[in-house]
């Protein structure tokens, strides 16, 4: 149920990029033969999938790990290309960042020797030497007949009676079945195509322009780490009753909210949890500003203490007085500084923007109570209602 209140304001966005793929077309036979022709784009063509963003949950010990899945077909010249850059990032890795690369099969049905090349490579991994075939597979993609594989293995010193049934064995064979199957249910459309934290690209790339993604998604995670929703929310962390609170801090119309908010909370100090989550409008100039410095703020515990200085002052906001005020809550202000200039938070606010629009928030404020949903801001009269029934509900009977 979703119930309007007197006000609200809205957003939206888009993205897109591209890169460059051997690419099949689905017909109608089984599985191999699932695709007839191939064709190439040339123009850098790279699928931006955005998938469920979680807002952040609570700190972890250990930094987020980065993982690269791969979806190769070891005849595809332009996986060969990218072969490279794959093979680069699994050996070196990326200095600072725990990266995980993870190598999927999904040979093309119009390569004839792309799928007995990988039954070799999972036959040699099945002996601890993948990755040296993989290196010798590509190094050599006119080589892939069977006679050409066997000299591979002998070549790796792989046992060779093990290498020979393991390469015609039906559990290597699945293995190919399965990687193929869910880079299908993925949307894989191409080779080579990856996943970075889950983040779809096709196209050959060199190593920086990979490891840029790398980089780019290990911050967002971090960020996100960084700042759970515990910072973020008041009222006792096993409250029966959450109030989700999305909104901008520079919409004029989200202090009448959070004074609402802050009555429901002194009627019940004990019942009432609220969870801020931001959401930035693109038409105001200062919001991300704003929402940047709260969770900055928020990572030295003063987050409301910041709300509240950000509403109370939003005609005359201006980054030099967020970082006074800073200083006056005993921050550093030079890291805060830093912080607000590098947009460390930006990710985290993107985390909480990408959760509201998956439930369809489209304004500010908005808020959902026990999952109920008020756009702009209610009466008091409203809001206690929706509170004392959420409540009521919730009661041993």
């Amino acid at each position: 149920m979703k119930t309007t209140g007197q006000q609200s304001e809205s957003r939206s966005q888009l993205k897109n990029e591209s890169g460059r793929t051997h690419s099949p077309k689905r017909a109608q036979s089984l599985y191999f033969s699932l695709f007839s022709v191939c064709f190439v784009v040339s123009a850098l063509l790279v699928l931006i999938l955005i998938p469920r963003v979680a807002v952040a949950a609570e700190n972890t010990a250990d930094p987020p790990e980065v993982t690269v899945e791969v979806f190769d077909d070891f005849q595809c010249p332009y996986c060969g290309q990218f072969s490279k850059t794959v093979r680069q990032l699994q050996s070196k890795g990326i200095e600072g960042i725990k990266t995980h690369v993870v190598f999927k099969n999904f040979p093309l049905s119009f390569h004839p020797d792309a799928q007995l090349a990988a039954q070799a490579a999972m036959a040699a991994r099945e002996q601890g030497k993948f990755w040296e075939m993989h290196d010798l597979l590509y190094g050599n993609q006119a080589a892939l007949k069977r006679d050409d594989l066997l000299r591979d293995a002998k070549k790796l010193g792989l046992d060779m009676d093990r290498f020979g049934k393991d390469l015609d064995s039906d559990r290597v064979k699945q293995i190919i079945q399965a990687d193929f199957a869910e880079g299908m249910k993925r949307g894989v459309q191409g080779t080579p195509t990856f996943f970075v934290n889950g983040k779809a690209y096709s196209g050959v790339m060199p190593y920086e322009k990979v490891k840029q993604l790398v980089v780019e998604e290990y911050g967002k995670r971090r960020a996100i780490a960084e700042i759970p929703d515990s910072l973020l929310s008041e009222g006792p962390a096993g409250a029966p009753l959450t109030i989700e609170f999305f909104a901008d801090l520079e919409s004029p119309i989200s202090q009448s909210a959070k004074r609402m908010l802050d009555q429901i909370i002194a009627q019940h100090p004990s019942e009432v949890r609220i969870q801020f989550r931001n959401f930035p409008l693109s038409f105001h100039p200062l919001a991300g500003m704003a929402h940047g410095a709260a969770m900055a703020a928020a990572r030295d515990g003063h987050f409301w203490e910041f709300v509240t200085y950000i509403l109370d002052h939003q005609e005359t906001l201006r980054e030099q007085d967020l970082i006074a005020y800073a200083g006056t809550l005993g921050m550093d202000q030079t890291k805060f500084a830093e912080t607000i200039e590098q947009r460390r938070y930006e990710p985290r606010v993107d985390a909480d923007l990408a959760e509201g629009f998956q439930r369809g928030v489209r304004g500010s404020p908005v808020i959902f109570v026990n999952g109920r949903r008020i756009d702009g801001v209610p009466s008091l009269q409203t809001l206690t209602d929706y509170v004392q029934s959420e409540l009521a509900a919730k009661s041993p009977k």
